[in-house]
């Protein structure tokens, strides 16, 4: 824009020149007015002109270099396909994350369930531990005889007086040695 009216202007004076030249041909110093002042307007136009071409180089490298427009689709396409891929992932994210807390509180309720299992196994136990007793005490042989242990008794004195061995005595109380106490109660095996 500063060109277009740089040359108007210089155009202007050019022609004003020519007319003050042909009007006062006869007067020298108007002549070299005219030619100064010609002279004054091109110095002015060469600073102009200079002054736009230092701002245009500094424009130049300021602004980035155009891309080229196979490298800007190349990247334009990449930077889609790589959105994209963040919305796949970030949908498959959530989707775990949401699988992970249905998972969590499935385990939960399996542990609960666990849980009340095992209670349930040891009430069994304790059950079969009773049942085992009383089936012990079932099938022991009923013995209408009991004695008690005094001072000086052995088995072998206690199974001579009863009619009996020291091994039914033991397998009838329950003993694996021969050791017995006084006033413990032995069964008398029939």
């Amino acid at each position: 824009m500063r060109n277009k009216k740089l040359c108007l202007l210089l155009l202007l004076t050019s022609c004003g020149s020519q007319i003050a030249v042909r009007d006062n041909a006869s007067n020298p110093t108007a002549l070299e007015e005219v030619r100064i002042a010609l002279l004054d307007v091109r110095q002015a136009y060469s600073k102009q002109q200079m002054d736009i071409d230092l701002l245009e180089e500094k424009l130049a490298k300021l602004s980035p270099k155009p891309l080229n427009r196979n490298l800007s689709s190349i990247l334009e396409t990449r930077i889609q396909n790589l959105e994209k891929l963040t919305g796949q992932i970030r949908k498959d994210l959530e989707s775990l994350s949401s699988h992970a807390g249905q998972t969590t509180k499935s385990l939960t309720q399996y542990r609960n369930q666990i849980n009340a299992l095992d209670k349930r196994l040891k009430d069994i136990a304790e059950l079969k531990g009773t049942l085992d007793s009383i089936s012990k005490a079932i099938n022991a042989p009923a013995s209408s005889k009991t004695y008690k242990v005094r001072s000086g008794d052995s088995l072998e004195k206690i199974a001579r007086k009863h009619h009996t061995t020291i091994g039914a005595l033991k397998q009838a109380n329950g003993l694996t040695s021969n050791t017995i106490l006084i006033g413990q109660e032995l069964r008398i095996p029939d």
